[in-house]
């Protein structure tokens, strides 16, 4: 019996460091969660408040409420506006969170406008509700609606036909699917190969897909 324990229990002096070393990380482990207690609290940067509950609910519980739903303001503090045009403190009159302000001011800066009423239920961060409630309350005059309403443009006609030679960026672009990138790409190689002389050079051009080279092969004249 003594050998058996003599053989399993017998530590050399690195064995033992090491033993000694376990013992101490366990209970430095063991210790280390009544340093610091796990305290959860919710961030004030995260614009949440807590609110005691009622004394008909569970005492001891919090009920979390969203600053944007309780900024909702009554009728009577409402007011007519133009969202193209209403400043960050106007917003705030109307009940709007600040970081939704920020997103409508940001939008506005990018180049974004309001086209009719219902594009504040379009606002990240707005909730419907309060949507809703500033809709009757939109104003926008008739002459911002004129300018904001996409201009309709005619469709590209192809021409009778086209000089490839001598043919300009501009020419160029009247065909149906031609931007300018294109066009300058297709007259820098025609100038570097000194013109074109056939179909298969034109067809070459870096960019040109079949497609449209089947539409505009029919109209070259060289």
């Amino acid at each position: 019996m003594k050998k058996i324990l003599k053989d399993y229990f017998s530590f050399n002096s690195r064995e033992r460091v090491a033993i000694l070393l376990l013992c101490c990380l366990m209970a430095f482990f063991w210790v280390l969660p009544y340093w610091y207690p796990n305290t959860r609290k919710i961030p004030d940067t995260l614009g949440w408040k807590q609110q005691e509950v009622d004394s008909e609910k569970t005492p001891g519980k919090v009920s979390i409420q969203s600053p944007e739903r309780a900024a909702i303001v009554t009728s009577e503090q409402l007011f007519k506006f133009n969202p193209n045009e209403l400043s960050a403190d106007g917003w705030k009159k109307l009940g709007l969170h600040s970081k939704t302000v920020q997103t409508i001011l940001h939008y506005r800066q990018k180049g974004g406008r309001f086209r009719e009423p219902g594009d504040l239920k379009k606002i990240w961060g707005m909730p419907l509700e309060q949507a809703n409630q500033l809709i009757p309350y939109v104003r926008i005059p008739e002459s911002e609606k004129t300018e904001l309403k996409p201009k309709f443009q005619e469709p590209k006609k192809m021409p009778a036909s086209i000089l490839i030679n001598q043919a300009t960026v501009a020419d160029l672009m009247l065909i149906p699917g031609f931007n300018q990138s294109l066009a300058a790409r297709m007259i820098k190689f025609r100038d570097k190969l000194g013109g074109f002389q056939s179909l298969d050079q034109v067809r070459k051009t870096y960019g040109l897909n079949d497609s449209l080279y089947q539409l505009m092969a029919p109209f070259l004249v060289f």
